[in-house]
Formats: structure tokens, C-alpha cells, sequence
């Protein structure tokens, strides 16, 4: 395969005690984007993780995990950019292997289905313009909606400006600037972009940076299911009722 699709699943959560473990409906949650993953046919499915357990559910789901994240990677604090620098760090001088496309895919997006995996391969191969492609959503409250508070109390509806304008130049909010919410499901990259990272040099957990590149992105649309994340223990709740609902 030309491509990596790279799963980041350490074990430690805080907010949701042995998060990627937990059963979400009748498999860990891990699991969930780990099958859609291998089930999409578009690329080397790869998770990095710091726990032999959630190994062990990635390769059962038909994923490999050929290496163990180190422990200073694997904290709270450390980027999702620090892993995906890690894992092609260890694929080139283990393997000599250098993909093409690398998809960053949390377990935290357990609705992404192999069908938007696939056809954002496809489509980030014929955007040759752009570095990355990253699902986006349509917003529940459009950025014209924020109101700001001054140092008096009252608030100001004008605050938020797109294009030199701001709410008060709009009688009717379907005339409002056209807007997406960026999701976290799924954020594609060319391998050359992470590439020239590593080449830098430097500490890998501190290298600043975002797992796509930001001047150089389109979007790819996913339903408000699909773009569903989870958080803390209260989304873990609501993402259990959608897939008993699903599953119905």
C-alpha cells in the first residue's frame, strides 16, 4: 500500500478512565474506527499506542501494531503531531517505508465510516494544490451568532468579522458568509509535509505544529453523526445512545 491511515490510541485517558478499552456498544471503542479503517481497502492501517491491550484489540480488528509509543509520547500533554512524526519516524528506518498519504484517525470519532476514508484518498490524490484534506461539518451556530461583553456589562453583536462585514450588514441569516465546523474525524496529509518536519530535526515531542497543514487545506463533509467526538464521559454516554439507536 501507497498510503497510512495511523490510529492514535495510548492508554492513561483522564477525563474517560481506560477510554479506548471501554465498550462502546458491544466492542471497545477503539475498535470502531480501527474496523472502519481496514474495511475502507484505501490504505496501511497502523495504531500507536504505549499498551499491549489495545494492540491486541487493533490487530484482532485486522490493524498492525509494530511498535509501542515511548512514554514521554504517550502523556497528556503530548501532540497527536508528536505521534504521527514517531510512527513514520520508526516505518522509515524499521521498514524503509515512506507513505504517500498519511489519514490521522482518533478513536474518538468512532462514526467514521470507510466510505469517507475511502473517497478522501481519492479525493486529496486529485487536489495536487493542496497539502491536506480534513472533515468538516455543518456548525449548529454560525460564528455571526457570538455576542462579546464589554467592560460595562452590555454586549455587542458585531464582534465576529468575515470578509469586512459582520452580522449588521445581514438582514436574513441564509445571506450569512458560507462556513464549516472544522471535525477532527479524519485529517489527511501528504507524507512530504511530516517529511520535512522529521528532516528538521529537533525534539520530537516538542515540535510545534497541527496533524494537517494549515495553509494548505480543503474540506471534506461529513454528517453532524459522523463528526461526532468524544471528549469527556458525558459524549461517551451520548455516542452510546446514537450507536444503540443505529443498531436498532
Amino acid at each position: 500500500m501507497r498510503n497510512l491511515i495511523l490510529i492514535p490510541a495510548r492508554s492513561g485517558s483522564t477525563r474517560v478512565p481506560n477510554k479506548n478499552l471501554r465498550l462502546l456498544g458491544d466492542k471497545p471503542l477503539v475498535a470502531h474506527i480501527t474496523e472502519s479503517a481496514v474495511k475502507s481497502g484505501a490504505a496501511r492501517v497502523v495504531v500507536s499506542t504505549n499498551d499491549d491491550a489495545i494492540a491486541e484489540v487493533a490487530v484482532a480488528c485486522g490493524a498492525e501494531a509494530p511498535f509501542r509509543r515511548p512514554p514521554d509520547l504517550a502523556t497528556a500533554t503530548a501532540s497527536s503531531l508528536s505521534a504521527i512524526l514517531h510512527a513514520l519516524d520508526w516505518l522509515a528506518r524499521h521498514e524503509g517505508w515512506r507513505p504517500e498519504l498519511v489519514a490521522f484517525c482518533p478513536p474518538t470519532n468512532p462514526f467514521t465510516t470507510p466510505r469517507t476514508l475511502a473517497a478522501m484518498f481519492e479525493g486529496l490524490e486529485r487536489e495536487a494544490r493542496v497539502n491536506s484534506m480534513v472533515t468538516v461539518t455543518q456548525p449548529r451556530t454560525h460564528p455571526f451568532r457570538i455576542v462579546c461583553e464589554r467592560a460595562d456589562g452590555t454586549l455587542r453583536n458585531d464582534c465576529v468579522t468575515m470578509g469586512g462585514k459582520t452580522i449588521n450588514d445581514f438582514e436574513r441569516s441564509q445571506d450569512f458568509p458560507v462556513v464549516w465546523e472544522g471535525s477532527p474525524a479524519c485529517r489527511m496529509t501528504r507524507g512530504r509535509f511530516f517529511e520535512a518536519l522529521l528532516s528538521a530535526g529537533g525534539d520530537m515531542a516538542r515540535t510545534p505544529g497541527k496533524t494537517y497543514d494549515p495553509t494548505s487545506f480543503v474540506g471534506y463533509r461529513i454528517s453532524r453523526l459522523e463528526a461526532t467526538d468524544i471528549d469527556d464521559a458525558e459524549d461517551f454516554e451520548l455516542a452510546a445512545d446514537l450507536y444503540r439507536r443505529l443498531k436498532q
